[in-house]
């Protein structure tokens, strides 16, 4: 009996010594796995801008197609690109597609190391345009108010903070003067994925909201920070990540900047405020995987300075990289 009990103890020192290494190997390749998914995103921005000689932007604007719908081409995913009717319903923006187009799963834009309870889920719509917004998801009967869509774990990076000014009534609370995510004044913002808008080169068909054009504003030549300096896109914290669809041009986790409140997060759990430009986040030890501009990716400490995530996220800054906080004062393309 004591050398059964003696054996078992000693199975269980080694089990004990033995699982963080195995967890920790698990770990290596979640990691490596979502490094793979991010050189996806940023081989397919090479390629859309090889075809269009522009980059893709963070979205367009109100409602349609997000900066990971437009790339589905260039990630072999033509068939679920095709599922997209951008002339569909009276905008054919998101509400307008079929669920299959909606809940269209696309691998490569989840991070194994995420537990998402669901890769699709209902979001509620954003108030406005009535009829469009204010109701179920009229191809699921029986839903709560919101519409079902595909999640992922990447988005864009559409601006830095340096675009920064205090004009909140108290004058006290900063907002960003060209928020990339705001429908008015995204076409401003200093990042790679500027969204497109009707200031911007998005055209209707006539009198409607159905889409039968747009022009990017933003292509390599416009990154003279360098683009293997400047950040294209990056992980997307989890709490964010379930905040709003992947083709969802309506919801902000997928057309942002970096945050403001708090740079890097977990589940990016912010105590009230306004959220919309934060999220960048994930669940690797210390590290956060980002995509850049010249395709190659590179995971960032959780201790990176905000300084620092501005001067990687700005297209043309002229910063020094790491020579410390600076914005740049020139917000067009």
């Amino acid at each position: 009996m004591v050398e059964l009990l003696v054996v078992i103890a000693i199975i269980g020192v080694l089990v004990a010594l033995l699982l963080p290494a195995i967890q920790a190997a698990r770990e290596a390749a979640r990691r490596m796995q979502c490094i793979n998914n991010l050189k996806q995103v940023g081989l397919a921005v090479q390629n859309y801008h090889s075809s269009r000689n522009k980059l893709p932007p963070s979205r367009i604007a109100d409602g349609h197609l997000t900066f990971l719908a437009l790339i589905l081409d260039y990630m072999e995913q033509t068939q679920v690109r095709g599922l997209w009717d951008l002339t569909r319903g009276n905008h054919g923006c998101f509400y307008d597609q079929t669920l299959q187009a909606r809940e269209a799963i696309i691998d490569a834009y989840f991070c194994p190391s995420q537990a998402h309870e669901n890769r699709v889920m209902l979001v509620a719509a954003v108030p406005g345009d009535g009829a469009t917004h204010a109701r179920s998801d009229p191809e699921v009967p029986g839903t709560k108010v919101g519409y079902y869509g595909s999640l992922a774990d990447y988005r864009p990076v559409g601006s830095s903070t340096c675009n920064l000014e205090y004009t909140s009534a108290s004058g006290t609370v900063s907002i960003l003067k060209y928020n990339s995510f705001d429908w008015s004044n995204a076409n401003f913002a200093d990042g790679a994925a500027v969204q497109i808008n009707r200031d911007s080169g998005l055209r209707y068909e006539g009198n409607t909201k159905r889409i039968v054009g747009w022009r990017e504003e933003i292509s390599l030549k416009n990154i003279t920070d360098g683009t293997s300096s400047t950040l294209l896109a990056g992980e997307v914290g989890l709490a964010w990540a379930e905040n709003g669809h992947a083709f969802n041009g309506d919801h902000f986790p997928y057309a942002g900047g970096i945050g403001r409140e708090q740079p890097f997060c977990q589940r990016c759990d912010l105590p009230g405020g306004d959220g919309g430009d934060s999220g960048f986040g994930g669940n690797h030890p210390g590290v956060v995987n980002f995509a850049f501009c010249d395709g190659s990716v590179r995971p960032i400490s959780r201790d990176t300075e905000l300084g620092v995530l501005d001067q990687m996220a700005t297209r043309a800054g002229g910063e020094i990289e790491g020579a410390g906080p600076f914005c740049s004062t020139t917000n067009n393309p």
